[in-house]
């Protein structure tokens, strides 16, 4: 081994302790019986919910042998369990879905790393274009009363623009919510694919006031779209019911969900994959390539003048 990798080898081990250190200090921590149950809890969640069929036992069988081999006795500190899950997690999976959490109290919701804090924005702008901007992350059910009011808001509207460009981690639920104020009730948005090949059609629902089917309708997106949000504008420009301007999305083609696995411990994981539900298309890893491509900047501007182009 020359001098140069020796060093290059200590200087990682070092930054790998150093991560260790930084995430074990100062934290509680969590008893052999916690750890070994949330584990074992992980494991039956696998089994039942992970939608990734292809690498759904080898992930079962990784976390029993860990357990049986003993690599999970003793107590953990959170940052430390961390580490050593998603790593196993993603060894066998190739899966960055998978997060472990410090249990927030949150279920079902899609989930970054870190919470944004949410907010919509509704404005009436020259021309009686309504705009509606998306911050951060919505997870809870409140924000659907929260859609139901942006809407109510933009209802007189002669154009809307949706700007996504801020817009964080959000439900599937909720992006059903906002897609039936722009499709016709009972109309197929997608269909959902579960573990073991379950299949389900997402299906518009009734809303209080849905806009007119010949409202020009403009998404404004950025590279950091992802999931959720993706689904929102990959429906409405398959659909031929808006028009996307700015920068292709991420293309996450994935739902996640947030799992409880202990008092203390939840988990992030990817549990549903949407598929157009004609043509079977989605956005997975290519992103929703906009109508009109323009920095995101600049998207805004954009897609203002076309909507009083559209007026």
């Amino acid at each position: 081994m020359t001098f140069a990798i020796r060093i290059l080898l200590l200087v990682f081990i070092l930054h790998l302790d150093g991560l260790t250190s930084a995430f074990g200090a100062d934290e509680p921590l969590l008893s052999e019986q916690e750890v070994q149950s949330a584990v074992a809890q992980l494991i039956a969640v696998v089994e039942k919910e992970y939608i990734r069929d292809d690498a759904r036992q080898d992930t079962v069988e990784l976390l029993n042998n860990a357990l049986q081999r003993g690599e999970l006795n003793g107590p953990f500190s959170f940052g430390r369990l961390k580490i050593k899950l998603e790593s196993m997690l993603y060894s066998v999976s190739q899966d960055s879905n998978f997060e472990l959490h410090w249990q927030s109290g949150l279920s079902g919701t899609e989930m970054g790393t870190d919470e944004l804090p949410g907010a919509l924005q509704t404005q009436m702008l020259e021309g009686e274009i309504g705009y509606l901007a998306v911050d951060g992350d919505l997870f809870d059910e409140q924000w659907q009363a929260e859609v139901d009011k942006a809407m109510a808001f933009l209802s007189d509207s002669q154009a809307i623009v949706i700007d996504l460009r801020s817009a964080g981690m959000s439900s599937l639920p909720l992006s059903q919510h906002v897609l039936s104020y722009f499709m016709p009730v009972g109309q197929p948005l997608s269909m959902v694919t579960l573990a073991h090949q379950q299949r389900t059609p997402l299906l518009a629902q009734q809303v209080a006031s849905p806009v007119p089917g010949d409202t020009p309708l403009f998404i404004v997106t950025s590279p950091f779209i992802a999931g959720s949000w993706e689904f929102v504008a990959f429906t409405l420009q398959q659909a031929d019911r808006a028009t996307i301007v700015g920068m292709p999305t991420i293309g996450l083609g994935y739902m996640t969900t947030v799992e409880k696995l202990s008092e203390h411990l939840s988990l992030v994981m990817a549990y549903a994959e949407l598929q157009h539900p004609q043509t079977g298309g989605s956005w997975k890893n290519s992103g929703v390539i906009p109508d009109v491509q323009t920095d995101a900047d600049q998207a805004m501007s954009v897609a203002l003048k076309l909507a009083r182009v559209a007026l």
